[in-house]
């Protein structure tokens, strides 16, 4: 016999905008899929000019945790992004733009909910290499440029650990074009002043 779980109650964020206006981001109100792993407001992010706030929702199981990201606008409806589950989210310094890190994908969605997503350049599999994972550790703005810091393990025979590399990469926004990039042994990152724009 099927097991109906309850419907969590809505979670409910309140955003003071930099003019004072209040914003209520209503959070999910489907089941997380269990009682014992619980939907939580994890990140509440406003705009920098105060004009929309981003509330990422998480709920952690064993192994794993997903996510989705809430965008509230005053006097308009709260949007539920389409493939936001991230691990991080940034607004760019005109507060025009959203961007979420997942694991391996960077995406930027626009006030609309519209999205343009990148990934991050897999490592190169090198001789007695033969399996590599990436992960997305930090992302940040250089001046009008987005720069994602991506972490890449190389593996050899039996899964062990070979080497671990940190990837730095600048980014053209909004059209998230790859401009360069620099890699260090990890688990120093390359300053994004070093990954400079090649135009």
């Amino acid at each position: 016999m099927p097991v109906t779980l309850p419907v969590p109650p809505s979670l409910t964020v309140t955003v003071r905008l930099h003019s004072g206006f209040l914003l209520t981001v209503r959070g999910p109100t489907r089941s997380a899929g269990s009682a014992d792993f619980p939907w939580q407001a994890v990140q509440t992010l406003a705009s920098p000019h105060g004009e929309a706030a981003a509330v990422r929702y998480c709920y952690e199981f064993p192994g794993g945790a997903f996510c989705e990201v809430h965008l509230a606008q005053a006097g308009l409806p709260v949007t539920v992004l389409k493939n936001s589950n991230v691990t991080r989210l940034l607004w760019t310094g005109d507060g025009h733009f959203l961007i979420g890190a997942g694991t391996n994908t960077v995406r930027l969605w626009t006030l609309r909910g519209t999205a343009r997503t990148a990934v991050p350049h897999p490592p190169l599999i090198e001789p007695g290499l033969v399996q590599s994972s990436s992960e997305i550790t930090r992302i940040w703005m250089d001046r009008r440029d987005l720069c994602v810091a991506t972490r890449d393990r190389l593996f050899g025979a039996l899964g062990k650990q070979r080497r671990t590399t940190v990837t730095t990469t600048r980014y053209r926004l909004p059209t998230l074009q790859g401009l360069t990039s620099y890699t260090l042994p990890g688990p120093r990152e390359a300053d994004c002043q070093r990954v400079r724009r090649s135009d």
